[in-house]
């Protein structure tokens, strides 16, 4: 949980020699002539606009740094640089905080001032409001006051020390609205060099350039994120020429023919994005560590991630990507032992075995998943009711109500460690000892006892079996070779098209 000012351990996946594996935060960056569209595919489309009120990496994913800006955005070398905020300093004791704001507009013309700031994080800070997400409000709980000296400075003071604050201000929850919005859900009246433009829902949304933008204007004019769910559809858009970026590779076993293409290139870079098989810790038979300990150890994950990703993927063991200082390999705390699994079940009551059910959200490496585990889990006993659902089911049903037994979904968010220490979250853990840890982390005085209190974290998280982290997902992308500027990699929940050219 940390503001990743480097990408020094960059994960790679080697994927041949017509793939260009790159720790550059760009790829190809290239002098080009202006270009009016650039069309890139997505297999999650958001369900609606609301930024700071709706769950789903697909709303920011197209809004944030696009649309919305916060005072800071993290670039995709992992570098935190001022964005509404020119500049900022930090007071001795790292509590207080103050930011010089830029001469920026929002989109309907209006000028950004430190109210709109000071309101914004109000709105986040609200007890009594509903419109934010719980986990924005958490990630800035500790914030004391919010004041503006002037009308382009801003000062945010902390209660207590917190290490994540400014990574937090670079995501989601951090960013500026003009005082008084409303409607977040079907408008969009951000400050970024892309505006809001149509949602043709079920197809795409289109964003087009900000020509009174405050910062470097991006040199195309259109941006078009395009929503195909089906992995092979998506596929074979980019084939045909429908799309000119593939954002993300959901069937990895045509990599081959990509390669294959002149006209394209393939491009491997970092993520988050832990493939997650949650377990509801809140009720049985998940509420028992021998039983989430048991399903851990009936899948073999080097079988899993070739079956269901054709091989592209790492073994983690808990919810730590290699590119964070605190990661340890804990993939051989719990390794695959089918006899061991049946002992784990026999002494937690279910000797004649159980049956579950298994919530798969349309999104491919869920869906891939699905049978293995299944399989995997009848082996030792357990029965798996395999339940396909719809993305906006998904968010009400298993996300907001917790009303689940098991599900898969990739956790792409960066630093989020600490959705772990919250006891209302869908996973249900509740565990003083870690939330203990991830305060010290957040207060830390030092880099080495942040590490040390993350480490100790992520194998307590590991030793509970609170889940079972799967596979981490390389970020594999496919573009026309005319196309420059792709982020490569998945430092935090936007996909930022400002730096895209084609040429």
């Amino acid at each position: 949980m940390t503001s990743r000012t480097t990408l020094k351990q960059m994960f790679k996946v080697l994927l041949g020699a017509a793939v260009v594996a790159s720790t550059l935060p760009f790829a190809g960056i290239a002098q080009a002539a202006p270009s009016d569209t650039v069309t890139i595919g997505f297999s999650l489309e958001p369900t609606n606009l609301d930024i700071s009120g709706t769950a789903g990496a697909a709303i920011p994913q197209v809004l944030l740094n696009n649309v919305y800006e916060g005072l800071l955005r993290v670039q995709n070398d992992g570098k935190i640089v001022g964005a509404l905020a020119k500049t900022y300093t930090t007071s001795a004791d790292g509590k207080t905080f103050t930011f010089n704001l830029a001469s920026a507009k929002f989109h309907d013309g209006s000028a950004v001032t430190a109210k709109d700031v000071v309101w914004s994080f109000n709105r986040v800070l609200d007890p009594a409001s509903t419109a934010v997400l719980p986990e924005q409000k958490k990630q800035f709980a500790s914030i004391s006051t919010v004041k503006a000296t002037n009308p382009s400075t801003v000062v945010i003071t902390l209660k207590d020390r917190d290490n994540d604050f400014i990574f937090n201000l670079t995501q989601r929850g951090g960013i500026v609205l003009k005082t008084g919005t409303t409607d977040l859900a079907t408008k969009a009246n951000g400050t970024g060099p892309f505006k809001f433009k149509t949602w043709n829902r079920g197809s795409s949304i289109t964003l087009v350039r900000n020509d009174s933008y405050y910062g470097a204007k991006p040199t195309i004019k259109t941006a078009v994120f395009r929503y195909i769910t089906d992995a092979t559809a998506l596929s074979n858009a980019m084939l045909s020429g429908q799309i000119d970026i593939m954002s993300t590779v959901q069937a990895p076993e045509l990599l081959g023919v990509f390669k294959a293409k002149k006209n394209l290139t393939v491009y491997s870079g970092s993520t988050n994005c832990e493939v997650t098989l949650g377990m509801n810790n809140a009720r049985a038979p998940f509420n028992n560590k021998l039983v989430r300990q048991a399903v851990r150890q009936a899948i073999n994950k080097k079988n899993l991630i070739k079956t269901a990703w054709s091989g592209y993927g790492l073994e983690i063991g808990s919810f730590v990507p290699p590119t964070d200082p605190w990661y340890e390999d804990l993939s051989t705390l719990y390794p695959y032992d089918v006899n061991k699994s049946k002992a784990l079940l026999k002494s937690a009551g279910y000797a004649n075995g159980l049956t579950i059910n298994l919530d798969l959200p349309p999104i491919a490496y869920a869906t891939n998943s699905g049978e293995f585990i299944a399989a995997s889990l009848a082996k030792v006993g357990i029965k798996v009711n395999l339940k396909p659902i719809a993305w906006g089911e998904w968010i009400d049903r298993v996300f907001t109500k917790k009303d689940y037994d098991m599900t898969i979904v990739c956790h792409i968010e960066s630093n989020d460690m600490a959705i772990y220490a919250n006891p209302a979250y869908y996973f249900g853990y509740n565990s003083t000892t870690y939330q203990g840890l991830i305060k010290k982390a957040a207060s830390a005085k030092t880099q080495e006892a942040r590490v040390e209190n993350l480490k100790k974290a992520a194998r307590l998280l590991a030793d509970d079996s609170v889940s079972d982290w799967l596979w981490l997902i390389p970020n594999l992308q496919v573009a026309k070779k005319t196309i420059s500027g792709i982020p490569l990699n998945t430092v935090g929940d936007a996909y930022t098209v400002d730096r895209i050219t084609v040429g």
